[in-house]
């Protein structure tokens, strides 16, 4: 250990500072601290939106979804299911007959809820389902089979409380095509809820109901053996857009693949807005921190000057002083990034494990805070803090190494 690093240290835990330096020092390093732990925070909550509304959309909906050009049906769903399963990428696949409907609940007595509301019914294939529906259930389970003369259906935790159903109910859905006439009277069906889900995208909670493809082709007249869309999941999301356009090209018209990207395209959008501006704001923080341990430094540097000036005249060089002082910082900076790492990492921890913090799911499409930590942001965000401060120090340092050692030693 050369002596510029045993000064230092020894500076650093000397007891003879000035109050008010040693006042600047701590504060120094708790906005440091401080300004770490906000952008740490920033970003591992940004992350968690994002991963957290991937991973709904993805279970909730599809990776890709195949639909008919214009909404046309697809007759021969079986052949249609061999050549997408053919395609590389491609995990599952499931058909879907889907329509817009009306859900009316029949009631004997007068109650303060609506009898009546839109839906967006989906009939799947139990077998061949590859949403998450099943993990969802919170009342109820999941059957898509007939009870007795009735469809099943399985409908949303805010769609339900709306209407004020629940398990064992039965309700009437109106297929609803074009305008409805003398000429054109819309299917009807009735239905006795099996179970009911809840993903936490309350949006969706209220639209979605489900119920076997044969009900749903019978209510919408789509004609046997036809579906009316395919939900594709796939192995490796990164490759997505690819599969979709490899699919395009292998089933040809009237197929027409997307990405659940480009279905919800705002929706991501929103996402990447949010991701660009806040970091760049909260490291305005880090940066005044930063300029703090320039003021700290100057302080300790005015207080130790007769110190300076014996070591110049003990033959100190210019190097040897401006590195006394750059480890000075460097010890302000590592204190700052560490204790504001520790601080980000346990207040992430306590929300990610206890859900401390609730937002509005009809909001942001979830009922808490997600938090997503990720090593490398740590290691990025406090690097940066800690070179930050490094450099914020050099010219307090250079500063010291340019006293005259005889000025120095005047006040001593």
């Amino acid at each position: 250990m050369g002596y510029p690093s045993f000064i230092a240290r020894r500076l650093a835990q000397s007891r003879s500072h000035n109050r008010f330096v040693s006042f600047i020092t701590l504060f120094a390093v708790i906005g440091l601290a401080i300004g770490t732990a906000a952008l740490l925070i920033t970003v591992s909550i940004l992350n968690g939106f994002q991963q957290q509304i991937s991973e709904n959309v993805s279970n909730f909906t599809a990776n890709i979804e195949i639909r008919g050009f214009e909404d046309v049906s697809l007759p021969d769903y079986q052949a249609a299911m061999s050549k997408i399963l053919s395609q590389k990428n491609v995990r599952s696949v499931s058909p879907f007959v889907a329509h817009e409907a009306m859900i009316r609940v029949h009631r004997s007595h007068a109650v303060d809820a609506p009898s009546t509301d839109g839906l967006l019914l989906k009939g799947l294939m139990q077998k061949y389902d590859n949403s998450s529906i099943r993990r969802e259930i919170v009342s109820g389970k999941y059957d898509l089979s007939n009870q007795g003369s009735m469809s099943p259906l399985l409908i949303g935790a805010k769609l339900a409380r709306k209407l004020q159903v629940s398990v064992g109910d039965t309700v009437f859905i109106f297929g609803v095509e074009g305008i409805p006439s003398p000429l054109n009277p819309p299917r009807v069906l009735s239905f006795v809820i099996t179970g009911i889900y809840e993903t936490g995208m309350s949006e969706y909670d209220d639209i979605y109901g489900y119920t076997n493809l044969t009900s749903a082709a019978y209510l919408f007249n789509i004609p046997p053996g036809s579906v009316t869309g395919f939900d594709v999941m796939v192995d490796d999301l990164g490759t997505v857009s690819t599969t979709a356009h490899d699919l395009e090209l292998k089933l040809g018209y009237p197929y027409y693949p997307r990405t659940m990207y480009q279905m919800y395209r705002n929706l991501f959008a929103w996402i990447e807005l949010q991701k660009k501006p806040i970091p760049i704001v909260i490291a305005l923080i880090i940066i005044v921190a930063a300029f703090n341990v320039v003021g700290t430094l100057l302080m300790i540097v005015i207080e130790k000057m007769n110190a300076v000036g014996i070591l110049k005249t003990l033959g100190a060089t210019r190097g040897a002083i401006t590195r006394i002082f750059l480890l000075q910082g460097a010890f302000i900076g590592a204190a700052g990034t560490l204790i504001g790492s520790g601080l980000a990492y346990t207040m992430l921890e306590l929300q990610k494990r206890y859900s401390l913090i609730h937002i509005p799911g009809s909001v942001y499409f979830m009922n808490t805070i997600p938090v997503s930590m990720r090593a490398a942001d740590f290691f990025l965000i406090g690097g940066i803090a800690f070179v930050l401060s490094l450099l914020a120090s050099y010219l307090p340092a250079r500063t010291a190494s340019g006293f005259d050692p005889l000025e120095s030693v005047r006040y001593f």
